[in-house]
């Protein structure tokens, strides 16, 4: 029986920026926003934090929250669009352990010797936090997949931080009408990291060269033309299938973002798509809550945490921060009246925010 009351209970939310956008607050993915408007409307307290905001004091791992809360004068109307309502009111220097829930987003973790990552594994072991420092860094590194599940259909990939490894590895692909794939491995962000190259390109030394001093890492990826076609996201929270959608790419584009025009569809999968995803998910056991990406072929592509929940809502009439949210409270021992309790979300609505569709910023 849960005996934990919410108003308890304070919530942060991790991102390199407290707004993306002209909002006030907009953590620019979806499912991380309908998060918020969740939490906000179940009456959690609420703040945020950079990875710049963790240090430590007297060795106790702190953090140098903005506080959050909604604006008095809301109506309450619309409440997955609560995240529109919520304001900083100011700071406050809080101990890890002040903050029951952690939903990070990531964007500022790249690699393990990102600044103050030790301070924010310290937080697991005092609260729940999601995706962990293990799960943030395993999506963000694109070539895990790889690394990981060489028994299940990918498109072929190399990775290269020099010049004449990676120009060697465009001659081992099977080039699609000479295309293929570029990618920074630590990318992040609706594909704005993601180039089809032709190795006919004029000067292609140069311009790989230009990649790699701008990523650093690069991928290089074997192209399908079959994502002309579209592809797939299955979502996931834990082992559960929440849902799967289609993304078609706009009349002349080749990637699937939404932010690019892309049309987002509801999809059954195959045997064949289904067993792919959930060997993916399976290999990346430490992640919560995360979507695969796969081609028709079933051919996986990436996994992502935090998927976009606008997707979602549109296709399936899921509220995937129900979902969440309903599960972490049992974890967290809330108030079994309070868990009764649900925001009045009515799942055909999706008259939000045309540009939260891509705000998923895939990882």
């Amino acid at each position: 029986m849960g005996s934990v009351d919410r108003a308890t209970i304070r919530i942060a939310f991790e991102s390199a920026r407290l707004s993306y956008t002209d909002h006030r607050v907009d953590l620019y993915n979806s499912g991380i926003n309908q998060l918020l408007s969740l939490a906000a409307v179940r009456g959690y307290r609420l703040c945020h934090f950079r990875m710049a905001d963790l240090y430590r004091h007297d060795d106790r791992p702190m953090v140098r929250a903005t506080i959050l809360a909604v604006d008095p004068e809301w109506s309450g109307d619309e409440p997955l669009d609560a995240w529109q309502h919520v304001r900083p009111v100011g700071t406050e220097n809080l101990d890890v352990a002040d903050i029951g829930l952690y939903f990070v987003r990531g964007d500022d973790i790249r690699r393990t010797d990102t600044p103050n990552i030790d301070v924010l594994r310290a937080a697991e072991t005092e609260a729940v936090v999601i995706e962990s420092v293990a799960a943030t860094l395993a999506t963000c590194d694109k070539y895990e997949m790889v690394v990981r599940c060489p028994e299940v259909p990918q498109p072929l990939t190399f990775a290269a931080t020099e010049l004449e490894p990676a120009l060697e590895a465009i001659d081992r692909l099977p080039l699609e009408d000479g295309w293929f794939v570029l990618k920074d491995r630590f990318g992040y962000g609706c594909g704005a990291q993601v180039h089809r190259l032709h190795r006919d390109t004029p000067h292609l030394d140069h311009l790989i060269g230009d990649y790699l001093q701008a990523y650093g890492d690069i991928l290089l990826q074997e192209y399908r033309a079959e994502v002309a076609d579209g592809d797939l996201v299955v979502t996931f929270v834990d082992d559960e299938l929440i849902g799967t959608m289609r993304r078609l790419p706009a009349e002349g584009e080749w990637k699937t973002n939404a932010s690019l025009g892309a049309e987002q569809v509801r999809h059954e999968l195959t045997p064949e798509q289904e067993d792919a995803a959930r060997a993916a998910r399976r290999a990346f056991a430490e992640c919560r809550v995360a979507s695969v990406d796969l081609v028709l072929s079933g051919r996986v592509l990436e996994i992502n945490a935090f998927p976009g929940g606008e997707g979602l809502l549109e296709t399936h009439g899921v509220v995937l921060a129900e979902r969440v949210l309903d599960r972490l409270e049992v974890e967290l021992g809330v108030r079994d009246d309070d868990r009764d309790v649900r925001a009045e979300v009515q799942a055909g609505d999706t008259d939000h925010d045309e540009d939260d569709d891509e705000q998923e910023a895939e990882r």
